[in-house]
């Protein structure tokens, strides 16, 4: 299963010496000089592997997303699974067995064929605990698994249980020749790695035999080549890409677009809403060594819905992100197209109503502070990351906002692993805002967030039973949609999870920050995404102008 991280966005940039006299066009992540046609841009580090059944870092699923031929595609722009190598694939109806059906005349890069042998060796590959392949977890019983080739083009793979999700699976499975691993030198994708220089770059070259054309029956891939610089100072990247060094960067900081967009409209694209959210919550957990009148607090559902009515997300996003974020409500983002609810019912800006609900709750306001039924102010800390502007911003408005219900609210910035110390171990703390990246769309991947026995169950973490009705209602709702076969039956139990999420408010949904990047005029065929890889994912497909 997938899981959620919990995202450190920490600027480190200079954004006086971003704009400071050009940089000469060559640096020491550039040894090489660029070829003609070949695609360049930068990765943040050294990737740690090339062995595709073993990528768990940014930079080596990278390279293997450029390289790895695979049965299915998980198509970044559509979000659907698309056929590649399988030209049909089909699960049967108790989800247990899937077969796939080869396209004839299919080729390594090295000439050599490709046939179900391949398919079978690199799924078995990836399975062995000798392997240590991390998407082997994901078939839930991997050692159960069993693949049948009864001609050279049918693969049938045998599950002890059904897997969610389990097309996606076969994204992240590189068909390899069978018994002789590469580590991408020898691929069935469009490139194949052809030079590494340790802290400089990563060269890949197209594969003479990729095996897809374009509408007009011109071979892909078009580029001659990609060059992906090593390089973590991102002022330079950025000054890099004004000279045409770079032809794009796929993640930029609100400020440093605001930047490129001043100086090259035309090269600079907000896509909307990420996957990602920024959210807060309460420490709700019995045993946290709080008094006991804040623990009543932040159990209370008043307490927590009157705290998200005071929040007015749209300052959140006009000032801590400079407008490139949305305004958030539920843990599933407008941009994933299958899963989210346009139609639930969560809390907005609302002083009035926040102001009437605590008063209902037996909250008072005095001399301008709100206090409890038994005279206690209510004041609290909110912890967040150290060196994050963006949350920091985002606190100190949210501050702002809860003086408005006579609240006194502290912002502590933390180191990060003091706060995982907080958070996890000590549960020594009120409140927190922090980010969740979410790496799938598939809600499923989010399970260890919403059971109530997991140690991710943020508020409340590893509940031996659910401590309340609400996420009693929940554990039923993830696990239905986690065993169920029936898409609409899945999506209705997840529209659940969201409705009750929002009437909860165990989270505080802030902000989806937006997916901003920046890529050249001169780059064709580019058809930017929301999902990673954001501006590569057909990168078989984009070329330079001019060349073909």
């Amino acid at each position: 299963m997938r899981t959620l991280k919990m995202r450190i966005w920490i600027a480190t940039f200079s954004i006086a010496a971003l704009f400071a006299p050009a940089l000469a066009h060559t640096c020491a992540a550039q040894a090489a000089p660029r070829m003609p046609g070949e695609l360049a841009w930068t990765i943040g580090y050294d990737p740690k592997t090339f062995d595709p059944a073993k990528v768990d870092d940014q930079e080596s699923e990278l390279v293997r997303y450029l390289t790895a031929g695979v049965l299915l595609r998980f198509d970044r722009f559509t979000q659907k699974i698309e056929p590649q190598l399988a030209e049909s694939w089909n699960l049967s109806p108790d989800g247990k067995t899937l077969t796939f059906k080869l396209y004839s005349g299919l080729q390594f890069s090295d000439g050599s064929s490709l046939t179900s042998k391949d398919v079978a060796w690199s799924i078995r590959r990836v399975l062995l605990p000798a392997t240590g392949a991390p998407v082997a977890e994901e078939f839930l019983s991997p050692s159960g698994v069993t693949i049948d080739t009864p001609d050279l083009r049918t693969v049938i793979v045998h599950l002890p249980q059904r897997v969610i999700g389990i097309g996606k699976i076969f994204d992240e499975i590189a068909i390899e020749p069978a018994s002789r691993p590469s580590e991408g030198r020898v691929t069935s994708g469009p490139f194949i790695v052809a030079e590494y220089r340790r802290s400089q770059y990563v060269r890949l070259r197209p594969n003479p035999h990729y095996a897809k054309h374009d509408a007009s029956g011109h071979p892909l891939p078009y580029a001659a080549g990609v060059r992906l610089d090593i390089l973590e100072n991102h002022e330079q990247e950025i000054r890099l890409f004004e000279h045409g060094e770079y032809d794009l960067i796929d993640s930029l900081p609100p400020d440093y677009f605001e930047l490129l967009k001043k100086k090259t409209p035309s090269s600079v694209r907000d896509l909307g809403p990420s996957l990602n959210t920024e959210q807060m919550w309460f420490n709700q957990a019995p045993q946290a060594p709080l008094p006991a009148w804040e623990k009543a607090w932040f159990q209370s559902r008043s307490f927590r819905v009157a705290v998200s009515q005071a929040i007015h997300r749209a300052d959140l996003a006009r000032i801590a992100y400079l407008g490139h974020a949305t305004p958030a409500y539920s843990f599933v983002s407008p941009a994933n197209a299958a899963w989210y609810d346009s139609k639930i019912v969560a809390p907005r800006a609302d002083v009035a109503a926040a102001k009437a609900g605590l008063a209902n709750a037996g909250f008072r306001f005095h001399d301008g502070v709100l206090q409890d039924s038994a005279g206690h102010p209510v004041r609290f800390s909110i912890l967040t990351n150290a060196g994050n502007d963006a949350r920091l911003k985002m606190a100190t408005l949210i501050q702002q906002d809860l003086a408005a219900l006579g609240i006194q609210v502290t912002v502590v910035p933390l180191d990060f692993p003091a706060l995982i110390e907080r958070l996890m171990h000590t549960q020594d703390y009120e409140a927190c805002l922090l980010g969740l990246e979410n790496v799938d769309p598939d809600p499923n991947a989010m399970m260890n967030i919403w059971l109530s026995n997991s140690p991710n169950h943020q508020w409340d973490p590893s509940e031996k039973t659910p401590a309340t009705s609400w996420e009693a209602e929940i554990d039923r709702a993830m696990n239905r949609q986690a065993s169920s076969s029936n898409d609409a039956e899945r999506k209705q139990a997840v529209d659940r999870v969201q409705q009750i999420v929002a009437d909860e408010q165990p989270f505080i949904y802030l902000v989806y920050p937006n997916v901003l990047v920046a890529f050249s005029p001169q780059l064709k065929g580019i058809q930017p995404a929301v999902l990673e890889p954001e501006l590569v994912w057909n990168a078989e497909s984009l070329r330079l102008e001019g060349t073909r």
